[in-house]
């Protein structure tokens, strides 16, 4: 469990990232950003390596290591690749660009959902009987994450954020914004 609550403590080193990025402090940013994303990323991989595991069939393995595949590639393309990498994890001054096409079209969050989807199918590929709780959790603080980006980061990052809520879901795509994401998926564009 003490895994599970080191991921935790990333999604606060996280939004510590969040708050030092609004206050343009690049070094508080960078230094909470590597901390938060490095201790996430070992607490996930400890919690699969000291967990008792489940033996699942080879097609359901088969299929979660698809789905792992597909959702790791979604998150990362979503957080490190659709967003100006420089402009948005690199520079002094926060990025003022909100992107509102691709996945940004699909909802304000995709990462989330990629993010979700990827530890389900990683405890089905696994096993590890851990990722249970750890899933429900993890994603209950990323989503109590988002939620706060929402109410007090963004809308002073962003200008038209108001009118991004009013348009895009904030974590469930709906018909219309699924549409959004197919016609802009190749035409990243920052307003």
């Amino acid at each position: 469990m003490i895994f599970i609550y080191l991921g935790i403590i990333a999604f606060i080193f996280m939004f510590l990232y969040d708050f030092y990025t609004l206050r343009n402090e690049r070094r508080k940013k960078s230094f909470f950003g590597i901390i938060g994303l490095t201790l996430f990323i070992c607490s996930a991989i400890m919690l699969i390596v000291f967990s008792t595991k489940i033996i699942f069939p080879i097609p359901i393995v088969i299929l979660a290591l698809l789905v792992s595949i597909i959702s790791c590639f979604l998150l990362a393309y979503s957080l490190f690749l659709e967003l100006p990498f420089t402009k948005t994890y690199a520079n002094e001054k926060h990025n003022d660009g909100l992107v509102v096409t691709g996945t940004y079209a699909l909802c304000r969050h995709p990462g989330v959902m990629w993010f979700g989807i990827l530890f389900v199918s990683l405890f089905f590929l696994t096993g590890a009987i851990l990722l249970i709780p750890a899933t429900i959790i993890w994603t209950s603080a990323d989503i109590l994450y988002v939620y706060i980006q929402e109410k007090y980061i963004f809308p002073r990052m962003f200008n038209g954020y108001d009118a991004y809520i009013k348009a895009t879901p904030m974590i469930i795509p709906d018909r219309q914004s699924i549409i959004k994401c197919k016609n802009t998926v190749f035409r990243g564009m920052v307003c």
